[in-house]
């Protein structure tokens, strides 16, 4: 009985199959095409021979039904039907992709390939569809007839979602409903996008499915007399007019209706609006497709009133699906508002089939659209950034499935983006470069800051400055993936860029000290920082001020080292590098107090280091030490003037990035000079140096100028004596 039951569910799938080819051939001409789509489905069938589906059907029957839906509600061709009749072949059936490649070819291979990968796919932890969606967005950007097909497929597993046990349907239903509806709606499929919205309403919710359903059947003949009654004024003008067109009334989907009773709070019967009017006009080789759609506009408002906020017109600016149609809202004789869709035949064509039309007219890959750029850059964005999968979701439901918005430029070009997107969203959409110079905008002629929002029908104008740069808080203007992923782009190179510019500036500060690994460490935590990385960058941005720097630097350098000094015979002490004997290492000055060259000192002679450390007089280091051991000595030093003085230098010159770590380099490095104070000032591409240094000798003063003046970009150096 079994077997007797599966050969007639087979006979029965070759029957459906032979009536879907016989269909075909009234509309594919090439008997090559046909031969393709026949083998395709007999390989298929033999694959899954003897597999059944939950509701008992021969397994071949449900990719037979998906070959019919995207040839006859999305409209593809003869590779689409092929690729949908070996769609579950790779996972279902002992047979490969490899399989596939060697007896289809190459572009067969990757679609359906394409389409195994989104059935295999686990991208975000605990969170399939988001993976799912993933995945789905990159076979769109390989090949759009992945999407078309898996769509399809999901319509299928809709419609047969009754035989499915309860666990099984509510996957299949949240899943329509977070992402193969809001897809289908994206890609122009409106009418597959409202049965998979309406088969989830009767799954998830019968009881009010079945209300709306009977609420219709029961208004329906007098629905019928409206609409009659409505079309018939419009007709006679057009008829009058010699435009020849089809007018019909269409009824609102079910889920559409309970939606409005949710957003609006209210009854059923409280609903009107339940049809809506459309007319599909013909044009001749000689007519305008578009003035001809403003005529037919022109005759419905002269008959009935028009609700002027309500007009659409995407006859000259397309939606991104490729949709073309003027849409006005106008009051019937009983006092309803009623929408009026009038579309050409050609318009009404993508109407149907939505971007699946634009691949059939213009070929496969051949035209990238707005769709393909939205697409390329949500996966920038997801490679650039580390999103959680309800991130992703909300971003594509921000980015890719919220109403949208069109705004002109200042030549009247038109744009469009998602719904509160803001003055540096339509920048970026223009040119990063244009973004990150901007300083404000101009909405219809006035002038606004960078966080206002944009609003249908808007002028928009960027004003720009070569001086500005992004701010942080432009993360919080922005809602577009392409302006979030340049912005964070931006901030993570310029962070970089800071980080290697505080590296050369410590260097250079660092240069003369010992211990620097040490010094560096105890300069970071005095100035408030527990990360390097965060207080490399500080620096680099001049966030802290080089003063503080040098003096951290020379704090800690001090406790590091202790400078030695001499005395010759006349007990003068003087420059370490004047002479060279045996008494260079004989002082040092004390790291407790420092005393200053011309300062009050005492001497405190240590036997054992056979050294004579140089206090401040009244260091209660020394007077401790002193009331010990009784070890203090008489020393002096010659008069300050003569030994180390600050000098004041002026410097001048072209802004580079680097010019501080530069200058402070050669001070330190080649002229072994202690900077007291630098403060640096910019203006445009120049800039401006005022620099306090110690000093050893009068002499020295030209060889830190002819030094200073070795550097490129340094034009000019005065002294101050």
């Amino acid at each position: 009985m079994a077997q007797k039951i599966k050969d007639m569910t087979e006979k029965s799938s070759d029957m459906k199959f032979n009536h879907f080819l016989a269909e075909l051939k009234n509309k594919i001409n090439d008997p090559e095409d046909i031969a393709l789509i026949k083998k395709a489905y007999f390989f298929a069938e033999k694959a899954h021979r003897g597999a059944l589906r939950y509701n008992g059907d021969s397994y071949i029957t449900h990719p037979l039904r998906v070959a019919e839906i995207v040839h006859k509600q999305i409209g593809l061709g003869t590779t689409g039907i092929v690729a949908a009749l070996l769609h579950d072949v790779p996972d279902k059936t002992e047979y490969t992709t490899e399989d596939v490649k060697n007896v289809f070819g190459d572009t067969i291979f990757l679609i359906v390939k394409g389409l195994s990968k989104i059935k295999n796919t686990e991208f975000f932890e605990n969170h399939p569809q988001a993976s799912e969606l993933r995945q789905v967005l990159l076979s769109m950007s390989e090949d759009i007839r992945v999407i078309f097909i898996k769509i399809a497929d999901k319509l299928h597993n809709l419609q047969t979602v009754n035989s499915l046990p309860p666990a099984k349907q509510k996957k299949i239903v949240e899943e329509a409903l977070h992402i193969y509806a809001p897809l289908a709606h994206r890609l122009g499929l409106y009418d597959i996008k409202d049965e998979m919205e309406d088969i989830c309403l009767r799954t998830s919710n019968p009881a009010i499915y079945q209300k709306i359903i009977q609420n219709f059947k029961r208004s329906e003949e007098g629905r019928n007399e409206l609409i009659k009654r409505f079309i018939r004024p419009i007709q006679v003008k057009l008829d009058a007019q010699n435009i020849e067109c089809t007018i019909n009334g269409r009824l609102k989907s079910a889920f559409s209706i309970w939606k409005k009773m949710e957003t609006k709070k209210v009854n059923l019967d409280e609903i009107y609006d339940l049809f809506a009017i459309r007319i599909i006009y013909k044009v001749s080789k000689d007519e305008n497709e578009n003035a001809k759609a403003l005529q037919i506009a022109s005759i419905i408002s002269d008959l009935y009133t028009e609700k002027d906020d309500r007009r659409r017109n995407w006859l000259y600016t397309p939606r991104d699906t490729g949709y073309r149609a003027l849409h006005l809202t106008v009051m019937s004789q009983e006092g309803r508002w009623v929408e009026v869709q009038i579309r050409s035949e050609a318009m009404h064509e993508i109407a149907e089939h939505g971007l699946a039309a634009h691949w059939k007219y213009k070929g496969v890959g051949e035209k990238k659209n707005e769709l393909d750029e939205k697409v390329r850059e949500i996966l920038t964005f997801l490679s650039e950034n580390k999103s959680s999968g309800l991130d992703f979701v909300d971003s594509l439901n921000l980015n890719l499935f919220t109403p949208e918005i069109y705004v002109f430029t200042p030549k009247g070009e038109v744009k469009n983006l998602p719904q509160n997107a803001g003055i540096l969203d339509f920048a970026f959409k223009i040119h990063t470069d244009l973004a990150f110079n901007a300083i404000a905008g101009k909405i219809n002629g006035q002038i606004v800051p960078l966080h206002t929002r944009l609003k249908n029908g808007d002028q928009v104008e960027i004003l720009t400055s070569r001086k500005q740069s992004p701010k942080k808080e432009w993360m919080e203007y922005v809602i577009t993936h392409k302006a979030l992923s340049s912005l964070n782009r931006y901030f993570r190179e310029d962070k970089e860029r800071n980080i290697n510019k505080g590296k050369e500036i410590l260097a250079g500060l660092l240069a003369k000290s010992k211990g620097k690994e040490h010094v560096l460490y105890q300069l970071v935590r005095y100035l408030g920082y527990n990360d390097i990385e965060k207080f490399y960058e500080a620096v680099g941005d001049e966030k802290i001020p080089l003063d503080s720097l040098i003096k951290g630097v020379a704090l800690f350098s001090n406790r590091r080292k202790q400078r030695r000094f001499w005395r010759i015979g006349d007990n003068m002490l003087k420059d370490n590098k004047t002479e060279n004997s045996d008494w260079q290492k004989k002082y040092v000055i004390a790291g407790c107090c420092t005393p200053l060259p011309g300062s009050p000192i005492i001497g405190m002679e240590d036997k054992g280091l056979q050294k004579i450390f140089i206090h401040q007089a009244g260091c209660p280091t020394a007077l401790a030490e002193n009331a010990l051991k009784h070890n203090q000595v008489a020393v002096n030093w010659t008069e300050y003037s003569a030994i180390s003085e600050i000098k004041k230098i002026y410097i001048t010159g072209i802004d580079r990035p680097g010019m501080i770590s530069k200058i402070s380099g050669i001070l330190y490095k080649s002229l072994d000079i202690n900077i007291d104070s630098f403060l640096y000032r910019k203006n445009n591409h120049s800039f401006s140096a005022s620099i306090n240094l110690y000093t050893t000798r009068k002499a020295n003063s030209q060889k830190i100028k002819s030094t200073l003046l070795k550097i490129p970009e340094v034009q000019n150096v005065e002294i101050e004596d």
